[in-house]
């Protein structure tokens, strides 16, 4: 089992790319229901579910053999269209309430690493996903969520249209007050590798949606999200 081993024997420098991607796929076969998306120096393995897009992110630190793994929940209609934009992130060694494990090594035993993450995968990461598996229950655990700083966690996105889709009129204004204070998203790591230029100006967004949402007008918010997706 991967987590016994004590040694670990270090890929050629050749083998490393090559590894990765037959990593991803070997991962996505040890899961059921996921998809994956890959890049060559990213794995991301998604669902939908109730509105939501749950998904983990295994990131390559160029030029190491370390791999970092977080996980992410995203609106299905969030109006930011980059197929790697990470919502709500979470490493999996806060999941774990390890939080000296930080990466895991890419090496000759990487089968066995797959076996390990597809078993956390099923047990600790499927029970953090049930917990926040709509916005309903994203609500309800959202003194869990509300972020201590600023930094590139985005969750304030997320308590946003889990407000907007309760129906909360309160903690929508208040979280959009907080994200408008610093109303420029913070841009993944992973987003700078295939940069999209189709983006909304996301200041125009944030001021629309406010302006709805003084008032409760829920409809005119989904509209608004709506023509952000570029769905009418």
């Amino acid at each position: 089992m991967w987590e016994e081993l004590k040694v670990y024997k270090q890929l050629d420098k050749a083998e490393i790319n090559p590894t990765f991607k037959k990593f991803g796929a070997t991962l996505l076969s040890f899961t059921n229901g996921f998809k994956l998306d890959q890049t060559a120096s990213i794995i991301k393995l998604s669902r939908e579910i109730n509105q939501l897009e749950q998904a983990i992110f295994i990131e390559k630190d160029k030029g190491t053999y370390n791999l970092k793994v977080r996980t992410s929940i995203k609106p299905v209609d969030f109006y930011r269209k980059h197929k790697y934009t990470m919502l709500n992130i979470v490493p999996l060694c806060d999941i774990l309430n390890n939080h000296r494990r930080t990466s895991f090594p890419l090496t000759q035993e990487w089968n066995d690493l797959a076996v390990y993450l597809a078993t956390r995968i099923k047990t600790e990461i499927e029970k953090y996903f049930e917990t926040h598996g709509s916005y309903y229950k994203i609500i309800a655990k959202r003194k869990e969520i509300e972020p201590k700083d600023f930094g590139l966690d985005n969750k304030y996105e997320l308590l946003i249209y889990a407000a907007i889709r309760t129906k909360n009129k309160e903690l929508l204004n208040q979280y959009l007050d907080k994200k408008m204070s610093r109303p420029v998203m913070g841009i993944t790591q992973s987003e700078y590798l295939k940069p999209d230029s189709n983006e909304i100006d996301e200041s125009v967004f944030l001021q629309s949606v406010k302006s709805f949402a003084l008032t409760g007008d829920f409809i005119s918010i989904e509209k608004e999200i709506a023509k952000a997706c570029g769905q009418n």
